[in-house]
């Protein structure tokens, strides 16, 4: 009776062994899986401008891109958009970035930052049912600069 007890207890904790061995795989690969998709949402499916705007200093657009220029740092501001200032002394620059819906009332996009670069992603709450783009707004000026 006690081998019984004995064989099922083992085989219980093999059958645990088995399945914890299991499932951390399976998530480090989702895991690696969704950070390949925003790796590469990070690139604009559609860049809408030549070159950026006059008076937009900080970025640069590389490759489908918009990538921060050495020295200047990304500057949360009030309703989800984001600036950009110099590293020393945090000088605000001329300039703010946000990130809207296509579709008007389709839902929301956020704007992330993400290893010095600056690009859409569909929000989480209520996720926009079409592409995002991103804006720049300059001394009041709307420029629409790439859609994710």
């Amino acid at each position: 009776m006690k081998a019984f007890h004995l064989v099922i207890v083992g085989g219980f904790i093999l059958v645990k062994l088995i399945f914890a061995c299991g499932q951390s795989p399976g998530t480090q690969a989702r895991q690696d899986a969704s950070q390949t998709v925003q790796t590469k949402q990070a690139k604009a499916k559609k860049v809408l401008v030549e070159k950026l705007p006059e008076g937009l200093e900080g970025v640069v657009l590389e490759d489908g891109k918009f990538k921060l220029k050495p020295g200047y740092k990304f500057l949360p501001q009030s309703n989800g958009k984001v600036g950009i200032a110099l590293q020393a002394g945090g000088r605000g620059v001329k300039g703010s970035f946000n990130c809207a819906c296509l579709k008007t009332g389709g839902g929301g996009c956020a704007i992330l930052t993400v290893e010095g670069e600056l690009h859409c992603s569909k929000s989480d709450e209520k996720p926009c049912s079409d592409y995002c783009s991103l804006v720049v707004i300059i001394q009041g000026l709307r420029t629409k600069l790439a859609i994710f």
